[in-house]
């Protein structure tokens, strides 16, 4: 809307014309260029932020295989009274993970199939550098001629899976 005023001086009188500027609550067209431009460069940084952050972050670690030496568990009635045993058994485990490395720091139980220490415990431990834990000295025992299984689960704080084995125990 355009304002008509009349200013009057002793010499003349000037005819003046100006724009009226209303305050526009609502956002209006004068400052919708430079609110704009603010609102898109706010959000660049934002996506840049966001982006550097996410650009670290890579596949997440799983256990990819985990191997036994030996891949059976052979055990014998020696005396007839149908108990089969395998006493002094040393059983190796290797875990390995989605990159092909060895997970070290990984914990390996063994369980199932009569297995236990020499101290009739449950066999556990930890996997070292190469991603390989090692147990000795186990005993094996199971009665008939049944097959059975020793399960080996493998669990690594910060990995997305874990991984289990079963090694046969096979009476002969």
């Amino acid at each position: 809307m355009d304002i008509i005023c009349y200013a009057k001086s002793a010499s003349m009188t000037m005819l003046v014309r100006r724009k009226q500027i209303e305050s526009d609550r609502n956002g209006g067209i004068e400052g919708l260029p430079l609110q704009l431009m603010i609102i898109v460069l706010i959000a660049g940084i934002s996506m840049a932020i966001i982006l550097g952050w996410t650009s670290g972050l890579g596949a997440p670690r799983t256990i990819a295989s985990v191997n036994s030496d030996p891949s059976e568990i052979i055990v014998a009635d020696a005396n007839g009274d149908g108990l089969y045993t395998n006493d002094g058994l040393d059983i190796v485990v290797f875990v390995v993970d989605n990159e092909g490395k060895g997970v070290e720091g990984a914990t390996v139980v063994l369980e199932g199939g009569g297995v236990t220490t020499d101290e009739g415990k449950t066999p556990h431990a930890t996997t070292d550098q190469q991603g390989r834990a090692s147990f000795s000295s186990l005993s094996v025992s199971k009665y008939g001629r049944s097959v059975s299984f020793v399960t080996v689960t493998v669990v690594k704080s910060n990995f997305v899976s874990t991984a289990s084995l079963t090694i046969p125990v096979i009476a002969e």
